[in-house]
């Protein structure tokens, strides 16, 4: 989606786009790296106008996890696929049709296969196959898949897992989106929770509302910080989720972030496949214990059920 539609705001050839943000990578620490990248003017613009809504925050919250979105969004795939120009609309409806699909959890091989071939028809537009998967997964859509586009990181096995680490968690706050991490989850436990909002050109939040509702106004009973020097106390750990890949200079981010607490969780797209145009890093656990050495901090790796859905989970600590 995003190089698409950056392409079409800056009217440039979406190939060549691609081609000039080259990933490379560190050899030092193996960092992988965009050669170039976009001023902060145009990531402003990313994040407020050209794709002002976060996509997977608002997913989080919605209803579209369900096998009735999923048929009413591949009838009007069936009825544009028999139109001329509906290039753009087509994409749109196959994205949106892949994410609930990689999101249906699968318990055993034979369910496995057949999510893999369901999105493989998506993929190639063909209807009856599609139709002919999906009912074999149709009572896989009562809840999505752990750590999927559609539940978020608000996770209790998470949780578990940081406090058999680092301890009990008494106050806790997140960087990023309002929508899908653990802000819910500890609020609940009575932890002291809080929330911070990204910078605009690194981040969604200026301008990302439904219905007329800003994302970050959803908290509820929750502290909310402009940006992160705002933060007035130590915090026993911090979650960064899906956002240190956007940051232009994580060193200076992280030292920051460090100031406020000695616990900091990173959730992070796997870069074994490469890092997509709209995330200038892609990290792994060479590049990350590189970034803990710095401060002279540790790095637990091990929280296992997070890997198979293609991110990776990192305590700094």
């Amino acid at each position: 989606m995003y190089s698409e539609q950056v392409s079409i705001h800056l009217k440039m050839n979406e190939k060549k786009l691609i081609n000039s943000l080259k990933n490379l990578k560190c050899n030092k620490c193996g960092l992988i790296y965009k050669e170039s990248w976009f001023n902060r003017k145009i990531l402003k613009n990313i994040f407020n106008q050209i794709v002002p809504a976060h996509p997977k925050g608002w997913d989080v919250k919605s209803q579209k996890f369900s096998i009735k979105y999923f048929k009413k969004n591949l009838k009007i795939l069936s009825k544009l696929l028999i139109q001329k120009n509906k290039h753009l609309e087509i994409n749109k409806i196959i994205r949106e049709l892949i994410s609930i699909a990689d999101s249906i959890p699968n318990s055993n091989i034979n369910e496995k296969k057949y999510k893999l071939k369901l999105i493989k028809a998506i993929e190639n537009k063909d209807i009856t196959l599609i139709n002919f998967y999906l009912l074999k997964l149709k009572n896989k859509f009562h809840f999505p898949e752990e750590f999927k586009r559609f539940r978020g990181f608000n996770s209790s096995a998470l949780i578990k897992y940081i406090k058999s680490i680092i301890g009990d968690i008494k106050t806790y706050s997140e960087v990023g989106c309002p929508l899908w991490g653990g802000l819910d989850y500890l609020n609940k436990e009575k932890a002291e929770c809080s929330f911070i909002k990204g910078q605009p050109h690194e981040f969604w939040g200026l301008k990302c509302k439904k219905n007329n509702s800003l994302c970050h106004e959803k908290l509820k009973n929750i502290k909310k910080f402009s940006k992160i020097p705002t933060v007035q106390k130590k915090i026993d750990y911090i979650g960064v989720y899906l956002y240190l890949d956007h940051v232009i200079d994580p060193i200076v981010f992280i030292r920051l972030i460090l100031k406020f607490s000695n616990s900091v969780g990173l959730i992070l797209e796997s870069s074994e496949n490469g890092v997509p145009i709209q995330h200038f890093t892609g990290w792994n656990k060479s590049s990350i214990k590189f970034l803990a050495k710095k401060f002279n901090k540790k790095v637990d790796s091990g929280f296992q059920p997070i890997k198979k859905t293609g991110k990776d989970f990192y305590l700094i600590y």
